[in-house]
């Protein structure tokens, strides 16, 4: 059974999965990151602004986890995998230099901060 999108309780579980994942708790669960994508993307605002504002959220997340020498590396290996798709999602919606800018500086930020994190994510 799907929840509505603006049950108090779905937004709960999605707060405990971006807990999760922030914090690497199941770094054993490779799917928690595609499922936490798929529910979150669900039923998003009608506003362009706030849907970039929500990918924009994905992308921090998983960008703070990669960056977090604290979490398991294999799980900020797969973090990084996916800090794709809040990007891609950003760039099909982009209408405008402002959002182009943006997305540019989101890439900058992650080129970035993985070269800072490149040694200790090597296996």
């Amino acid at each position: 059974m799907q929840l509505p999108v603006h049950c108090p309780v779905r937004s709960m579980e999605l707060a405990h999965i971006r807990h999760k994942i922030r914090w690497g708790e199941e770094p054993d669960n490779p799917l928690l990151i595609a499922h936490w994508l798929a529910e979150e993307n669900q039923g998003l605002a009608p506003t362009s602004d706030e849907v970039r504002q929500h990918y924009e959220s994905q992308f921090t997340l998983l960008l703070e986890t990669c960056v977090d020498e604290l979490v398991p590396a294999h799980w900020r290996c797969l973090c990084l995998d996916n800090i794709y798709r809040p990007l891609q999602s950003l760039k099909q919606i982009s209408d405008n230099v402002q959002s182009d800018n943006q997305i540019q500086r989101l890439m900058r930020e992650l080129a970035l901060q993985s070269h800072y994190v490149r040694h200790s994510l090597c296996f």
